[in-house]
């Protein structure tokens, strides 16, 4: 995410916290979220996935989750901007472990920062305030009780937002090759409870219980499904397809990102494309051969 001075921004899936680099990728600043989205385990902070790393594949995490803060690997996986730069949003990609993020059946409210974004003292290193905190209700996948988990966010408005949520395990390379849900939708925020500052930014601190049911005094974000990335017929006008044999024609899996950009009409009546690209999990033809090694789900990769 572009900022000021040709900085940019990046937001973290591990550690949940906003880094701001140079142009030449200089870390300039890194903004910690509240409390409750950071990991503990054995009541410290821990930033470990359920993976042994890979300079230590015999490594055991123990407890494999958190027992608060962001579920393994389910950050802040959601970054994007107003035009004039002044406030940053970030969305956890599901709900922190306190408020069902173990289960994928139970992780469906996860929560969205807002930060002003302050460049009257230095343009460059502007200072960074938390503005406001909401709870956002990701949808339930058709094919299952599963959550679908979302990949990336965009602004539209103050208050309205595209959210780029999806399913998991089904696309070109994966054991599935059919997904039920890849959608570009709508958030709206303005009804929505700011619980900023609240007991809910505590350690252990809740915006739903750990079952997933959303607290009786807080009100989530209006959802709206909008667009699907999996219609058949669309598709087979570029000749791509959702499901069937494994093949170049069959959609990646896994879809993280939007970019919004003017139709080439002068006058601004052309619309906007709506774009995005799949993530390709660092698969490689010309990269340095890696093998699994470990155990199960604590198995790592050596290269």
């Amino acid at each position: 995410m572009l900022g000021a001075n040709s900085t940019y921004w990046i937001s973290d899936e591990y550690a949940t916290y906003l880094y701001q680099f140079s142009a030449s990728g200089k870390m300039l600043q890194a903004i910690s979220p509240p409390q409750a989205f950071l990991p503990r385990r054995n009541n410290t902070i821990s930033f470990s996935a359920a993976s042994p790393p890979i300079y230590a594949p015999n490594t055991t995490i123990s407890p494999e989750d958190p027992t608060s803060g962001r579920a393994n690997n389910q950050g802040l996986e959601g970054l994007t901007a107003s035009p004039d730069g002044k406030s940053l949003y970030a969305v956890l990609q599901s709900a922190t472990i306190q408020d069902g993020g173990k289960s994928s059946s139970k992780r469906r409210y996860t929560r969205m920062l807002q930060y002003s974004v302050d460049t009257t003292t230095s343009p460059s290193t502007p200072n960074i305030t938390l503005a406001a905190e909401y709870t956002i209700p990701l949808p339930i996948l058709p094919s299952s009780s599963k959550v679908a988990a979302q990949s990336e966010l965009h602004y539209i408005s103050p208050t309205q937002f595209l959210l780029l949520a999806r399913d998991s395990g089904a696309g070109h390379g994966a054991p599935s090759t059919r997904s039920t849900y890849r959608n570009a939708d709508v958030i709206d925020i303005s009804a929505a409870t700011n619980v900023l500052g609240s007991r809910a930014d505590e350690a252990q601190g809740q915006v739903a219980s750990r079952d997933g049911v959303l607290k009786g005094d807080i009100v989530a974000a209006t959802y709206c499904p909008w667009l699907s990335f999996n219609v058949d017929a669309q598709l087979a006008r570029f000749g791509v397809r959702n499901g069937g044999a494994q093949g170049d024609a069959l959609l990646n899996e896994k879809w993280e990102s939007f970019a919004v950009i003017a139709a080439d009409a002068e006058d601004g009546s052309g619309g906007h494309y709506l774009l995005s690209l799949s993530d390709n999990d660092f698969i490689t033809q010309d990269g340095e051969s890696c093998k699994a090694v470990g155990p199960g789900k604590k198995k790592g990769y050596l290269c």
